[in-house]
């Protein structure tokens, strides 16, 4: 603010600008060249768009730019809100494409950020009910830790670098791994505590929906941002691909580092591989450690 300029005593207020993208919507127009607002059209099969007063005309499409009233491409950003609730709107926003970018919006980005914010309160409720009823034991889940600890500290990193489309992929992670818990899952000693801690780095970005899963779940008023436990970024177990001459057969989870040799004679006990190796002989096998093993047969 005072480059070149001595009069001014004041320096910048902020130590970078971060410039975001625009949001951006088709154009339309009808055949008199003017321009029309997307609440004026409609479309039966997302190709043709045709006036909502006059069903027979049909209206130009134009380009996709950014939203200004001179050409009428604007969203009432009450009306999506009304429709589809505010957190469903940061969501879909936040997700669509990284900050810098533009976003171009559409009607079934939004609706899949709206049946999201649904499936997880319907997960949450479930979560609920489960703990609930069900008398919690003093058996301890290191995978919750783990995956806990590693999701916190994705997002840590996703905020720093304002990569807020990588968190929103983060929540479906979140969604796929509470949503594979079984009953006696939900029970576990630490998974209360753990959801708490996912519920609170949700705040940024679903405000309301986590506001209203943490009010169900603890009596605190106050929460602070869930520290990481780095002893649970490693993780202890992978995921390693069984190739039969190329051809995938099987994932088997097991131990960091395992060795070739055991590795083999795990293999041999899973049925779903035995079929392929029976009454053959391995000739040969490529082993990648914790990532793959491919086993020539013959």
């Amino acid at each position: 603010m005072n480059y070149k300029n001595h009069a001014l005593k004041i320096d910048e207020p902020f130590k970078g600008l971060f410039t975001q993208g625009m949001v951006c919507h088709e154009t339309y127009k009808d055949k008199k060249n003017n321009w029309l607002s997307p609440d004026e059209v409609f479309s039966e099969d997302g190709k043709n768009f045709y006036i909502k007063e006059n069903k027979s005309e049909k209206v130009l499409v134009g380009p996709v730019e950014s939203m200004s009233k001179s050409k009428k491409n604007t969203i009432d950003p009450e009306k999506i809100i009304e429709n589809y609730g505010a957190d469903a709107t940061r969501l879909f926003i936040l997700s669509d494409s990284p900050p810098e970018k533009d976003v171009q919006w559409s009607d079934q980005g939004i609706i899949a950020s709206y049946k999201f914010i649904q499936k997880f309160w319907g997960l949450h409720k479930k979560i609920l009910e489960k703990t609930k009823k069900q008398k919690i034991s003093e058996d301890f889940d290191d995978k919750i830790e783990e995956f806990t600890n590693q999701i916190i500290n994705k997002v840590n990193f996703s905020l720093e670098k304002f990569s807020y489309n990588v968190i929103i992929a983060n929540l479906h992670e979140i969604y796929n791994f509470y949503s594979k818990f079984n009953s006696s899952d939900l029970a576990k000693k630490n998974l209360l505590d753990n959801y708490i801690k996912i519920l609170i780095i949700m705040l940024p970005i679903v405000p309301h929906l986590a506001s209203e899963c943490l009010e169900e779940v603890s009596s605190n008023k106050k929460f602070s941002w869930p520290s990481v436990d780095t002893r649970f970024l490693q993780t202890k177990k992978c995921n390693i691909v069984i190739q039969i001459n190329a051809k995938k057969r099987a994932i088997i989870e097991i131990e960091n580092g395992v060795s070739e040799e055991n590795l083999l004679l795990k293999i041999k006990e899973r049925k779903e591989v035995q079929k392929f190796l029976e009454n053959k002989k391995i000739i040969k096998s490529i082993f990648i450690k914790d990532k793959l093993i491919n086993l020539i047969v013959k």
